[in-house]
Formats: C-alpha cells, sequence, structure tokens
C-alpha cells in the first residue's frame, strides 16, 4: 500500500485528486492540506510514502521549497511537485531542490497514476521543457540559464541595480545580457517582455518561501 499526502490549495481539484487515488486498491490518501507548510508535520506525524505537492499553495507558501525541505529530512519519502501554471522555471527549481518528479495538472487521471507508481518504484519523471509546446514559448528556451534568473527578477519589478546584486553580476555585465535577451527574444524593452511572460503564464513571479 502506497500512503500518500496530497497539498493543494483547490480543494475540489483536491477531493478530486484524492477520489482518484482512493479509488485505485494499492493507494491510501491519508492526509490532505492547503499549505506547504503542513507538510512537514504531516509527514512526521503521517509517515507518508509519497507526497504529492502543489507549487503554489495557500498563503503563497512555496511548494518546491517545502518539497527539497522534505527530501532532506525524510529522503525516503517520494515528492512530485504539481502545478498548473506554465512555469519553465519550476522545473529547474524542482530538480535543484531533488524532488522525484514533476507533473502539470492538466494531465489525465491514467497519467498521475502512472507518474505515481513509476515515481515509487525509483523513476524519475520530468516533462521535456525544450519539446513540450505547451509549456512555454519558443524563444524562452534560448535564453541561457543566467538570462533566465534576470528575466525573472525584472518579473518581480527590481531595478537594474537591484536585479544585478541579485543574480550577483555588476550592472555592465547586466547589460551585456540585457542585449544578448533583446537579440534572442526580438523584444527592446524588458518590461513589456516581463508583462508579457507573467500575463500568459510563463513566469510566476509573486512564489514566495
Amino acid at each position: 500500500m502506497t500512503n500518500i499526502i496530497v497539498i493543494d490549495d483547490h480543494i475540489l481539484l483536491r477531493d478530486m485528486i484524492c477520489d482518484t487515488l482512493n479509488n485505485e486498491k494499492d493507494f491510501n490518501v491519508v492526509a490532505t492540506a492547503s499549505d506547504a507548510k503542513e507538510s512537514l508535520e504531516l509527514c512526521e506525524s503521517k509517515k507518508p510514502d509519497l507526497v504529492l505537492m502543489d507549487v503554489c499553495t495557500e498563503n503563497n507558501s512555496n511548494g518546491i521549497i517545502y518539497g527539497g525541505i522534505i527530501k532532506e529530512k525524510y529522503p525516503d519519502i517520494k515528492v512530485i511537485a504539481m502545478t498548473s501554471v506554465l512555469d519553465i522555471t519550476f522545473i529547474t527549481e524542482s530538480k535543484k531542490a531533488n524532488i522525484d518528479s514533476f507533473v502539470y495538472k492538466n494531465i489525465n487521471k491514467d497519467s498521475l497514476i502512472s507518474t505515481i507508481r513509476n515515481t515509487m518504484d525509483g523513476y524519475s519523471l520530468y516533462p521535456n521543457a525544450k519539446n513540450n509546446k505547451t509549456t512555454q514559448k519558443n524563444f524562452l528556451t534560448v535564453l541561457s540559464d543566467k538570462e533566465l534568473e534576470i528575466l525573472v527578477a525584472y518579473c518581480r519589478l527590481l531595478d537594474r541595480e537591484q536585479v544585478a546584486k541579485e543574480v550577483g553580476i555588476s550592472v555592465s555585465t547586466l547589460k551585456t545580457h540585457i542585449a544578448s535577451i533583446y537579440q534572442k527574444t526580438g523584444y527592446d524593452n524588458l518590461t513589456k517582455l516581463a508583462i508579457y511572460c507573467i500575463s500568459n503564464g510563463y513566469i510566476s513571479p509573486n512564489l514566495e518561501n
């Protein structure tokens, strides 16, 4: 039996996920929560085999961060991050946090069940960001990691000095990266590019710890 915790702040969707999982003879949902912070206490008390973790949860809790903490404290617990937000940074951050697998919420129930079973079998399943046209505009895939980091910082409405400090480069080096971003994306204004990315859901700038 695979004991599962489901973390999702959309109650209707969470209930549907729980019903789907509990209908499988080898799955058992032992707890649910709306806030990723609650997952730590639940892991301690419920001893699950797997946590199905939404990325953006109640009170702006970051499911990727708390999923990473779970992996540090309870390495035997599998964690699957899930989201409906098409932000290409989530996949990168989830891998850095050692989260086992990653799914988008638009998958069908059979795919979800298969992902859970494969993850429990030791496989790490992630969408192929470069080949998945539903996850981002093509120009975002050609940005370097540093350029993407700069763009995300701009999406948080930081000024140039703040962006340079956050990403650990000089303002002059920042200008060089910005020029490269313009060349690759066809935009000539980072504010317009940031608005485009946010309004279309490619970057979520307000995800907090």
